[in-house]
């Protein structure tokens, strides 16, 4: 091993789940993914990354639209690799896709991963998913898209409303990003497959990652502002309605206001 290379250890809930964790990690090794170097009584031993991206929204605030696409394409082509072995990540967002010192994107932090079997997760960040949500890869192309939002506009959304690219366009997303990251938010049926993802944000061109966070503070934020529903799905069988009622006042500034630091 490189003695170069810094080590962080990571307590489990139990050797059993370090020990799953560890048998994915390593099945998985290879570019964005984080290194695992050791794992045994409940403790993971894994390569030391630079920052999170939850890091780097604290400290600077939402992040410039190309720096989105290339988190965007990274992300992306981790989880199709993560998908081509039949399992489901199960826990994106911003505090789980870390920032190496040699400036990869790594997506980290394995515990809540399961097989793609459709049966309902067993555990989830609240709020990164609906209660209950199957275990599918659409699962994660979703949560990545409302990670990026988050990213681009400090707001963390309702991942049980539909949001179209005119809500993304009202949080201050640009027309194409806004209309790509709807696209990621689509139903079940019309969300691409990661390795499309990656591919799409590739096509509009792409910048490079974030700069690493100077002071990283390993933040895993809870929400900050209530959650802003858009419109809410139409159920099977019933007629979208023609107008909606006007929505309530935006409180993302709220977000914004506490991450934001002078650059």
């Amino acid at each position: 091993m490189n003695s170069d290379v810094y080590l962080f250890s990571k307590d489990c809930s139990s050797a059993e789940t370090a020990a799953q964790e560890a048998r994915y990690l390593q099945a998985l090794s290879g570019p964005g993914i984080v290194p695992v170097q050791d794992a045994g009584a409940g403790r993971l031993v894994l390569e030391r990354a630079a920052c999170s991206l939850a890091d780097v929204l604290h400290e600077r605030g939402p992040l410039p639209e190309s720096e989105i696409r290339a988190v965007g394409a990274a992300a992306a082509s981790a989880l199709a690799r993560v998908h081509g072995t039949g399992l489901v990540h199960g826990d994106v967002k911003p505090a789980n896709l870390l920032l190496s010192h040699e400036g990869e994107l790594w997506l980290a932090d394995f515990d809540a991963a399961r097989p793609a079997d459709g049966k309902p997760l067993e555990r989830h960040t609240p709020g990164r998913a609906p209660p209950g949500s199957p275990a599918r890869a659409t699962l994660d192309v979703t949560a990545l898209a409302l990670a990026l939002v988050e990213l681009a506009t400090g707001s963390l959304l309702d991942p049980g409303t539909a949001w179209r690219a005119a809500d993304l366009r009202r949080l201050g997303c640009s027309a194409g990003l806004s209309a790509e990251l709807s696209f990621m938010l689509g139903d079940e049926d019309s969300v691409p497959a990661a390795l499309g993802v990656a591919d799409m944000f590739e096509r509009a061109g792409i910048g490079p990652l974030p700069e690493p966070a100077v002071n990283a503070q390993s933040v895993d934020p809870t929400p900050t502002v209530e959650f802003m529903p858009a419109r809410p799905r139409p159920r099977p069988g019933s007629a979208e309605p023609e107008s909606t009622a006007a929505a309530p006042p935006l409180r993302w500034w709220r977000r914004l206001a506490a991450s934001w630091r002078p650059r």
